[in-house]
């Protein structure tokens, strides 16, 4: 509505211009070079008026001729652009989807269309790796590395290259360049840490933790533990490089971070025991104890109670099930020393509890033939455990949660598939029948009157 009484406004405005200049026509005269014009002002005005309007057409269609090639050309370069990039989408989720033959396809049309731009590349490497072709893939993501907006992805695919193949030296080395590039990454810090850690360069892993607990959000008992691990590593390091002040100091610092973690309080007890600090020690295990039960503390804390008999270790083992109450471990520690000590029915007792708390493994099943066959020599009661024990569940091991690796001992590693702290206290799946087993097998078979 505005703009109609403007624009009404401006035509009452000119129509009243015009009148009023018919009305006093005026008289304009001019003399140049000999020429006399004589004429009214409004023709002059109208005169003026219509050279402008010509002069004004003359140069925009000028400009039409000379701006037209390149207009031209624009046009045909964004419809070449809009086709091309509409391949590059369709490409990208063929990759998604897994299409190996389209996303080929697609990335051909996009390469044709947009000639090699980063999204171009990016979008070769990963097709590439859709059809297995790993080298025209590190040949991509190489190029990209010319571009420094592209950089930190080639980096990313070079990197996750060489993790893949196991090349852990060259991983390394791409992933301290891409964090140069993208400090606040958090996917590339846990890459740093991991890779740093796997590498035994733990001073460098826990500087990689520090910056990845300030990224992530991970649980503040989780960091604790991960900085725990790292101790214990820097531990072992001190200890190659002939530095026990080190050793201890960083075995002492992981037992701190994290009281539950067995191997670090095992380590450390050990330490102690050697340097002779029996007190400690105990202190060690106790603690250990009763937060994460497990049979390698047995051993130390006969050796800090310096026992050596059936009975004292009998003794010192009730003393340490008090700290954990109805540890299922304990009761198997505390059956075999009262078996030592030919308790009978003490072991029987505790044999009884571990079953009764869920423990029907073959160890179990094993002490209990041995029981019946010391205690009460009653040859079907052997034959009837042992059966048993030929097919119960596996004892306790050291378990990868990421590829089912056992292991009698912890690392910091799994020794299969090289996972950061995967180790965890488990009955493992499937384990064939021990040695020692075959072995009480075979006795009680000597032991077995022939029947022929």
């Amino acid at each position: 509505m505005l703009r109609l009484i403007l624009f009404l406004i401006a035509v009452g405005t000119l129509a009243w211009g015009v009148i009023w200049v018919g009305d006093n026509p005026g008289q304009v005269s001019l003399n140049w070079h000999g020429w006399q014009v004589e004429t009214s002002a409004g023709v002059l005005a109208g005169g003026v008026a219509l050279f402008t309007i010509t002069v004004a057409l003359t140069y925009r269609f000028w400009l039409f001729l000379t701006r037209a090639p390149g207009q031209i050309t624009a046009s045909y370069r964004e419809r070449r652009s809009r086709k091309g990039y509409k391949a590059l989408t369709k490409g990208m989720v063929a990759v998604a989807a897994g299409d190996a033959e389209e996303s080929r396809r697609q990335v051909q049309k996009a390469d044709g269309l947009l000639g090699e731009p980063p999204l171009t590349l990016l979008l070769k490497a990963q097709s590439a790796q859709l059809n297995g072709d790993e080298l025209a893939a590190e040949r991509f993501f190489t190029a990209m590395l010319d571009d420094p907006e592209m950089e930190f992805l080639g980096l990313r695919g070079l990197l996750n290259q060489a993790v893949k193949r196991g090349d852990d030296v060259t991983a390394l080395e791409l992933a301290r360049r891409a964090q140069a590039l993208k400090p606040k990454s958090e996917w590339l810090a846990e890459a740093l840490f991991d890779l740093e850690a796997r590498a035994g360069t733990w001073l460098a892993a826990s500087d990689a933790l520090n910056h990845m607990t300030k990224l992530a959000s991970a649980s503040k008992g989780e960091n604790r533990h991960r900085q725990a691990v790292v101790a214990f590593g820097e531990s072992l390091d001190a200890e190659k490089t002939g530095d026990p002040v080190k050793a201890l100091k960083y075995a002492e610092k992981a037992v701190s971070l994290d009281s539950a973690f067995t191997a670090a309080a095992v380590r450390l007890a050990d330490m102690y025991l050697s340097r002779g600090n029996t007190r400690k020690a105990q202190g060690v295990v106790e603690k250990a104890w009763g937060l994460t039960p497990h049979p390698d503390l047995v051993a130390l804390y006969f050796r800090a109670r310096k026992v050596a008999n059936g009975l004292s270790k009998v003794s010192a083992l009730e003393k340490l099930l008090s700290f954990k109450p109805g540890a299922v471990e304990g009761h198997i520690a505390i059956a075999e020393a009262a078996l030592e000590a030919k308790l009978w029915g003490q072991a029987r007792t505790h044999l009884g509890a571990a079953m009764e708390a869920g423990r029907l493994t073959r160890k179990v099943f094993t002490l209990m033939a041995e029981l019946e066959d010391q205690d009460r020599s009653d040859k079907d009661q052997v034959r009837h455990w042992l059966a048993r024990a030929a097919t119960a569940a596996a004892d306790p091991l050291w378990v990868c949660t990421n590829c089912g690796h056992v292991t009698q001992e912890w690392s910091t590693h799994c020794p299969k598939c090289r996972t950061f702290d995967p180790m965890v206290w488990d009955t493992p799946p499937g384990l064939a029948a021990l040695p020692a087993q075959q072995t009480h097998l075979a006795l009680l078979s000597a032991d077995t009157p022939s029947q022929d």
